[in-house]
């Protein structure tokens, strides 16, 4: 038996995340869509010959339990004995264990001296898939694109060009969709160039015996620092606030629970699916828990299956929300009700590790447009998920107009968005007040108008407008969220529907929750805001107790005090606990 070495086990480590890193570098770099070449909304992992993942780079959150279980589900339409050399398979569904149809994967079977060895992964977010225009809301699988099974897109090196033509036939940007999956087949290539350099240097039995290695030494430092915590129980629970279909409650709720060293969540007492497309695929559902879990007890430790082997995740008794099947629409699962999901199971955790977590992010909405050039026909598809603010924590503010939680995307530049879309930018600002008040204050959120040069169908889809981000320990919820056309007097109109030729649409992101009472902000920190911007006068007045000169921009000390000391101050600034 082949003893294993910890410096070589610590190289092989970084050096498969590596690989996954520089897979994605050769995704975005040959890709088409802004989506993917600017906005970076991919993933790419490395996995064992039995379909365990190995290796993720620090790519989309969201993406966590997808990468984890869908190479395992795909295999069994395709049983590793089926696939020959040259082999890659393409798929979609979410039904099996995929996300929404627009996260599409390619997974491609790597050999070394004839026999398979390792699997790599690409995944990519593409602009449009097919289905209902923006401005016609869901209420199933069928009406949200084309939806692939697990077949092969190339055979023996060969690329299935019947198939390719199948997924560009239902796409409005069909040559942007042909350049990003072949841009996925790159970067499995370049795995597999690298993973057989690993091969030949190491040899066959002993690189195999070093993967399993990697996955316990994960699974150790995730129980390891589980262990650390207290064990303890507790409950969360927040709402999704439309069913994808029209205006609705529906509860998520997580009970967490840390027993040495393993940590259960049970969503049972979660509401039932809703009509449209908010609802989450148990894939998605696991790769929330995932994040969520990671993020606060192990952000260190590599993202592979053993890391996630002491993280049980209890599927509810009955359909819910978060275990939605077939044919239930799915197409916003990615943000709600993921992001949501996320939010319970760490809210439930502030209340065993408080230290660990932050308030509540702002849930980043998203603005689409499809519409056509008038002047050569030409389809152009465009969404974007828009930075929100983030929650506080115990000893720091949030940021400010942060991509968060679920997602790890760029904030597309102005410049991009008009050049390669008949869209023009209006404004592009951050909204001042938006932050949740506390000793700390969560992070801001921004706004975005965006005109459209051409007629288009659009959707401005809030997952906030009304329930706001919770805050922490006597801290405020942030900033709601807010989107639809822009009418003639600055209001805000229809959240869906059609734009004719210079018609305007904006979007503004919730803010991150406050983590504190708000009279005990640092006066300094007050007067910055206002200073900058951050807070209007009237709310360092009212929400932290702060006199500030309008002229100076300096606070009245003496005023201050007296103010912060009165009683229906103190009532104001332990409002809004945990």
């Amino acid at each position: 038996m082949t003893k294993l070495d910890p410096a070589t086990l610590g190289v092989l480590v970084n050096k498969l995340y590596w690989i996954a890193e520089e897979m994605n570098t050769y995704l975005v770099r040959s890709a088409f869509s802004t989506n993917i070449k600017v906005r970076k909304d991919s993933s790419c992992a490395l996995y064992t010959r039995t379909g365990e993942m190995l290796a993720q780079g620090e790519f989309i959150p969201v993406h966590l339990g997808i990468m984890t279980q869908s190479l395992k589900r795909v295999l069994e339409d395709h049983p590793v004995d089926s696939l020959m050399e040259g082999d890659a398979i393409i798929h979609n569904d979410p039904f099996r264990m995929g996300s929404h149809l627009w996260d599409v994967m390619v997974f491609k079977p790597i050999f070394y001296d004839g026999k398979i060895v390792a699997f790599a992964g690409a995944l990519a977010h593409h602009v449009d898939i097919g289905g209902c225009p923006p401005a016609t809301p869901t209420r199933s699988i069928f009406e949200e694109g084309l939806r692939l099974p697990p077949v092969k897109i190339v055979k023996r090196g060969e690329i299935q060009e019947d198939i390719v033509n199948i997924i560009m036939t239902n796409s409005r940007t069909s040559r942007e969709i042909r350049g990003d999956v072949m841009a996925q087949l790159a970067a499995n290539y370049r795995a597999e160039q690298r993973m057989q350099e690993l091969f030949i240097k190491y040899g066959t039995d002993t690189l195999l015996k070093y993967f399993d290695a990697i996955l316990d030494y994960s699974e150790k430092g995730m129980r390891k620092v589980i262990g650390e915590m207290p064990d303890g129980e507790a409950s969360f629970e927040d709402y999704v606030e439309h069913d994808g279909y029209k205006p609705n409650q529906i509860k998520i709720k997580a009970s967490v629970a840390i027993k040495g060293t393993e940590i259960y969540i049970d969503f049972n007492g979660s509401g039932e699916p809703g009509e449209g497309s908010v609802n989450s695929p148990w894939s998605l559902t696991h790769s929330a828990c995932y994040y969520a879990v990671k993020a606060i007890v192990g952000p260190r430790i590599p993202a592979n299956a053993g890391a996630y082997r002491a993280i049980h995740i209890k599927r509810p008794d009955k359909e819910t929300i978060v275990d939605a099947k077939f044919p239930h629409g799915v197409s916003t699962c990615t943000c709600t009700p993921a992001q949501r999901i996320a939010d319970v199971v760490i809210g439930a955790l502030s209340q065993i590790v408080p230290e660990r977590v932050c308030a509540c992010d702002g849930h980043w909405p998203v603005l689409r447009f499809v519409g056509r050039d008038p002047e050569n026909g030409q389809f152009i598809s465009y969404p974007e998920t828009y930075a929100c603010g983030r929650g506080a924590k115990h000893n720091d503010d949030g940021a400010d107009a942060h991509q968060t939680h679920m997602t790890n995307t760029a904030n597309a530049p102005v410049e991009v968005i008009e050049l390669e879309r008949m869209l023009k930018v209006t404004q592009y600002a951050l909204v001042p007040d938006s932050g949740g008040a506390g000793k700390y204050r969560g992070g801001l959120g921004l706004t975005r108008e965006v005109m459209c040069m051409m007629p288009a169908s659009f959707a401005a889809e809030r997952m906030r407008p009304s329930i706001k981000p919770y805050g922490l320990f006597g801290g405020e919820g942030g900033g709601t969220d807010a989107g639809g056309e822009l009418l003639p007097d600055g209001s805000m109109g229809k959240a869906f529907g059609d734009l004719a030729m210079g018609g305007k649409a904006c979007i503004r992101t919730s803010g991150g929750g406050g983590w504190g009472n708000s009279l005990e902000r640092p006066i300094e920190k007050v007067e910055w805001d206002v200073l900058n911007g951050y807070i209007s006068l009237e709310a360092a007045r009212e929400i932290y107790g702060c006199v500030i000169n309008p002229e100076t921009k300096k606070a009245n000390i003496e005023e201050t005090i007296k103010l912060r000391n009165k009683p229906a101050a103190q009532e104001q600034g332990g409002k809004n606990k945990a």
